[in-house]
């Protein structure tokens, strides 16, 4: 048995996704993942970028005993604090950003994140941009923190007796 990670970042995104999506239910192309080099933002885009993480706590190990002769594993889990990056993007920006901002922090954001919960928002900024076309483009952006808990499952041998033998050293 190979050690196995339980969430990585792309579950992360998964789960922000199905959180927007609940929110704003027309807007399944415009929900992206970071911005993409020589790729147009969609129109009213949704950009998600995972900025840092950072461990809440200390490792815990906890161990399951193999049952009928099956190997046993052990189970090691921490809590990590996630910042993510919401940018909202055109003439929806202010009013979706400020949909996400208020249900971030209520009983909407914990019951419809399954991977993370929400637990701030460290900041809510009006950022407008200049396009290509050297006109400005009106841009909201929020940086949300998030925890989530990954957990690495290996293989793990156990014992059920031993036995010590000690053999006396001659002369002492």
């Amino acid at each position: 048995m190979s050690a196995d990670l339980n969430i990585d970042h792309r579950e992360l995104y998964k789960d922000l996704r199905l959180f927007l999506l609940g929110l704003f239910p027309d807007a399944g192309s415009q929900i992206i993942q970071a911005l993409q080099n020589n790729q147009p933002l969609p129109l009213n885009a949704i950009v998600m970028q995972i900025l840092f993480s950072r461990n809440l706590d200390e490792s815990v190990t906890t161990y399951t005993n193999p049952v009928d002769g099956a190997g046993g594993s052990a189970s090691v889990q921490n809590s990590v604090d996630t910042r993510v990056q919401l940018s909202f993007y055109g003439p929806l920006a202010q009013r979706r950003s400020r949909t996400a901002y208020i249900l971030w922090k209520n009983y909407y954001g914990t019951e419809n994140l399954t991977v993370c919960q929400p637990l701030y928002v460290n900041s809510y900024d009006r950022r407008p941009y200049i396009n290509d076309s050297n006109q400005y483009e009106d841009r909201w952006i929020l940086d949300v923190a998030l925890q989530y808990n990954p957990q690495v499952t290996y293989a793990q041998d156990f014992a059920e007796s031993a036995g010590v033998t000690i053999t006396p050293v001659a002369g002492a």
